[in-house]
Order: C-alpha cells, then sequence, then structure tokens
C-alpha cells in the first residue's frame, strides 16, 4: 500500500488544506447524510440531523482534544500554549464518542425526543464517518501497526517511524483494518434495522448499543497492532475505553430487553 506523497492537499493563499482535514470532513458529510436518509426512511425528520449536527460535531471534536490533552498531560502541562491549536493531529476517537453523544443527549432532552431512539438513527452513520476519516491517518502517515511485509503493508517514511522500528520500511496499515470494520459494522447495523427494527420484540437503544459492543471490539483488537498507543496505567487506554464502550452497549441491551421480559410476565 503506497503512501502519499505529501500530506497537503493545496495551498489556498498562505493557508495549507491538508488531506487529513479533507477526509475528516468528507467523514462529517457522508456520516451525517447517512443519518439523515436513515431517519427518513424510519418515518423521523431528517432535518433534525442536519439542524443540530454542527452542535454535535463541535462537541465531538472538543471531546477528542480533551481527552487527548488528559492523556497527554505531561507533555501539555511544559506547554500550555498547544492546548487550544489549530494542528491536525491531537484528536482520539473515543473522545469524539463521548463528547459527541453526550451533547446529542442534551439536545434530545431539551427538545423532548427520545434519545435511544435517535441514537439508534445515527448508529449506522457514525461507523461510515469513522471509516472515512480513518484515510486522514493514511495521509499523515500515522496510526499504523508493526512492521510487516504483508502485500498490503503501508510504507512509511523515516521521519515517521517508531524509533524502535527505524530500519524497518511498511508497517501493517491498521488505520486500513479498521476502516474496511468500520464499513462491515454499519453495514451490518443497516441490515438488523431494516429487517428487526419494525419487529414487535424491537427496543430503542438497540442499535446504538450494538454499535458500541461492535466498535469496542474492533478497536481492542485492532490496538493490540498499534506502536503508538497512548497509554493508561500499563495499557493502551484505547483497552480501557473499548472495555467501556462494551460494557455500556451490553448494560443498554441488558436493561432494554430486561424490561421487555418483565413486561411481557405481567400482560
Amino acid at each position: 500500500m503506497p503512501s502519499p506523497a505529501d500530506p497537503i492537499a493545496f495551498h489556498l493563499g498562505p493557508l495549507e488544506v491538508r488531506w487529513y482535514a479533507i477526509f475528516i470532513l468528507t467523514g462529517i458529510m457522508l456520516g451525517v447524510w447517512v443519518a439523515s436518509r436513515v431517519a427518513g426512511w424510519r418515518g423521523d425528520d431528517p432535518n433534525f440531523i442536519a439542524d443540530v449536527a454542527h452542535i454535535v460535531i463541535l462537541a465531538a471534536v472538543l471531546g477528542a482534544r480533551l481527552y487527548f490533552v488528559i492523556l497527554e498531560w505531561s507533555y501539555f502541562s511544559d506547554h500550555p500554549g498547544k492546548i487550544i491549536g489549530l494542528q491536525l493531529h491531537g484528536l482520539t476517537i473515543h473522545g469524539a464518542l463521548a463528547g459527541g453523544i453526550l451533547a446529542f443527549w442534551l439536545i434530545c432532552r431539551l427538545q423532548g425526543r427520545s434519545f435511544l431512539h435517535w441514537a439508534d438513527t445515527i448508529a449506522i452513520g457514525i461507523p461510515i464517518g469513522q471509516a472515512i476519516g480513518r484515510l486522514g491517518n493514511w495521509a499523515n502517515q500515522e496510526a499504523f501497526g508493526r512492521p510487516s511485509d504483508v502485500p498490503w503493508a503501508v510504507r512509511i517514511d523515516p521521519a515517521n517511524r517508531p524509533a524502535q522500528y527505524a530500519d524497518a520500511s511498511t508497517f501493517h496499515p491498521t488505520f486500513l483494518y479498521e476502516m474496511i470494520c468500520s464499513l462491515i459494522l454499519a453495514l451490518g447495523l443497516w441490515l438488523i434495522l431494516r429487517r428487526f427494527s419494525r419487529m414487535p420484540g424491537w427496543r430503542d437503544g438497540t442499535l446504538i448499543a450494538l454499535y458500541l459492543i461492535g466498535y469496542g471490539l474492533i478497536r481492542w483488537l485492532i490496538e493490540s497492532l498499534r506502536t503508538d498507543s497512548l497509554r493508561i496505567g500499563p495499557w493502551p487506554a484505547a483497552y480501557w475505553l473499548s472495555a467501556a464502550l462494551i460494557t455500556v452497549g451490553g448494560a443498554i441491551l441488558f436493561t432494554r430487553y430486561r424490561d421487555r421480559e418483565h413486561a411481557d410476565r405481567s400482560a
């Protein structure tokens, strides 16, 4: 798998427009569009997604940055001027999920909408946006895995290689693995929604729970190949956060379908 010749796509005067930004923005727009289409298919107002997207996206970016700063506080405590910046790195998916979902929950609560119902609607758009955004890691030559000579290995420039692997030239494209798995997850969620969401036993929250479990498992497995993981204690931070996603998703399924069993018994 070739690496990009230049992370900068083009210039607008003195402004550098990077491929990373293009892929991230494309992923966001595509994810919002898919979620709006899903809302229309479910008979809901598709404009609601577009109307709140800017708030949710801003909260996701802030969450992604805050999470990174907290984990790298030993560096930022000595360089506070770099906490807030326009650099196109230092964003984390787990932080983005926490910030974006919290903002979406608050909006639904303030507007009197069912959060779990709408969370199921956006659950398909989230992994699609993540998948496209992962191409930004390819453009920046980051988030790759251990050295590898598989046919699809990505070539990394010497300046971007981890010090312990300075002599290696090709690495596992873990960003590509996550991209493919995220697209498969999105497809699986769409098939489940179409097949089961209009059946009597369906409970709101099912799809977002399956997304949390699915992405948690995907990231847990792929993280074992990464060489640049942020850490909490002895383990990569993604292990802890992926475990949290799986736990929350499992708890949602348990509580939603436990309530169903209680309702059936009392009927």
